[in-house]
């Protein structure tokens, strides 16, 4: 594909602006596996002539790249908002000539470009970024600056993306061939890991925890990373693993639990909070459990003081939320609480009623993973407990209605049909149809 006029970029850059981001990836992924040089030309188009350059010159790590405030942080060893800053030094100041064969590269439409030809230009770069902070230390004035210009605090991310720019040619070989995601992790796949791994660090050593954390990113059960340990260490404990690159992985899987544990530190009131929040405590519990049953984590050691300190803030969330979660049921279905009122009583629609509602789905939702995050009997007991007053609620509804003794018949038939609302996210479909097939039995008679 030959180059593009400057209208024709302008115009394609002005559709691309025009459509969803998720379309866009979907265009570019595609065009990626069937004609590499469009998708260039999209990225183009999309990104600008910088934007696109440092998108070629960071491409082999782009499964690194990511921001951690909506994905695991194991996933995200690149943070995505460092990359402007981070090229903006690369191009200015540390390495110009890598960038301009960078935006060479990325401005060629051609088919058969090859991209292996920056793997010198991402190692010098590498080179220039330890050699820079190296020299750092004892200038704190030109740290302080550098520190602003990338907008950091310190520079360890700067340290990891350097090693990972360094490793390229050998992670490159070792994630060839390897599928985007290992559903299984069996001992041949755990042997070829091992395989590829010793092949890695025998080219570059310091390659060998990128290595690791670059495959686990493509394990479907990241936790199942950790099988490949006894093939590696010789050992099926935590105590020598900490010291060696595989410790990079449990310090990782770590990392991601205290994302997930965060994803459920307030209590839900929507639906799609709950469904944030569901899928936080159901990967927090994976996570956590699945460290513990793939290698034999010491209490005392270095993780399982972690997972110790992990699981025990996960309890207090829940707790927590345990808590609000019975204030706002009592008030959204007031009948059933201590002060018994039937005044003001919120129907669907009403904040009260529906952020009540789905509570309780969230409570249902993760009734199973409760147990595994260290609050499962507390977590039961409460499930049982809001069970209990729904259905001796509708039972009451129920009794007033054969009595015919309702104040008004179809206020009240509202009403049983609202705390079914309640079983059914509680659980309890069954025993919600049942209540409404008798109140229509009832109004049958």
């Amino acid at each position: 594909m030959g180059p593009l006029s400057a209208g024709k970029v302008e115009k394609l850059s002005m559709l691309l602006a025009h459509m969803s981001v998720e379309r866009v990836d979907g265009l570019v992924d595609l065009a990626r596996e069937m004609d590499p040089g469009m998708a260039r030309m999209l990225e183009f188009c999309r990104y600008g002539a910088e934007g696109a350059a440092c998108r070629q010159f960071f491409l082999p790590l782009k499964d690194a790249i990511g921001d951690r405030s909506v994905i695991e942080p194991s996933r995200a060893l690149i943070p995505e908002a460092l990359l402007v800053p981070l090229w903006s030094w690369i191009s200015a100041d540390l390495d110009p000539e890598a960038a301009a064969a960078a935006m060479d590269a990325a401005s060629t439409f051609s088919h058969d470009l090859d991209d292996e030809a920056l793997d010198d230009a991402r190692v010098r770069v590498a080179g220039a970024m330890f050699e820079t902070l190296d020299s750092l230390r004892d200038e704190p004035k030109e740290s302080k600056r550098l520190r602003h210009q990338l907008g950091v605090t310190d520079f360890d991310e700067i340290r990891s993306i350097a090693g990972l720019l360094k490793s390229v040619p050998a992670l490159r070989e070792a994630l060839d061939g390897l599928p985007d995601e290992i559903e299984k992790m069996d001992d041949e796949v755990c042997a070829e890991l091992r395989d590829r791994y010793e092949q890695a660090i025998e080219e570059l050593p310091e390659s060998g925890v990128w290595v690791l954390l670059m495959t686990m990113a493509r394990v479907h059960k990241p936790w199942r990373m950790l099988r490949v340990f006894e093939r590696i260490a010789r050992r099926d404990d935590d105590f020598l693993l900490t010291h060696t690159d595989m410790s990079s992985v449990g310090e990782a899987l770590l990392s991601d639990a205290e994302f997930y544990l965060k994803g459920f530190k307030t209590t839900p009131r929507t639906p799609e909070q709950v469904e944030r929040c569901v899928k936080a405590v159901t990967q927090f519990a994976a996570v956590t459990v699945g460290m513990t049953r793939e290698i034999g984590i010491r209490k005392d050691g270095t993780w399982g003081k972690r997972l110790f300190e992990l699981r025990n803030a996960a309890s207090l969330q829940m707790e927590a939320i345990h808590e609000e979660a019975r204030r706002m049921f009592e008030h959204a279905l007031p009948e059933t609480g201590p002060r018994r009122r039937t005044r003001e009583i919120p129907h669907p629609g009403d904040p009260v009623f529906d952020e009540a509602e789905a509570v309780c789905g969230f409570l249902y939702s993760v009734k199973d993973d409760a147990a595994r995050a260290a609050v499962g009997n507390a977590h039961a007991h409460l499930l049982d407990e809001l069970r209990e007053a729904s259905e001796k609620l509708g039972e009451e509804i129920l009794a007033r209605l054969r009595r015919n003794v309702s104040d008004d018949v179809e206020a009240d038939r509202a009403r049983l049909r609202e705390v079914t609302r309640f079983l059914d996210v509680l659980g309890m479909r069954e025993a919600g149809e049942v209540l409404l097939r008798r109140a229509a039995a009832v109004q049958a008679a």
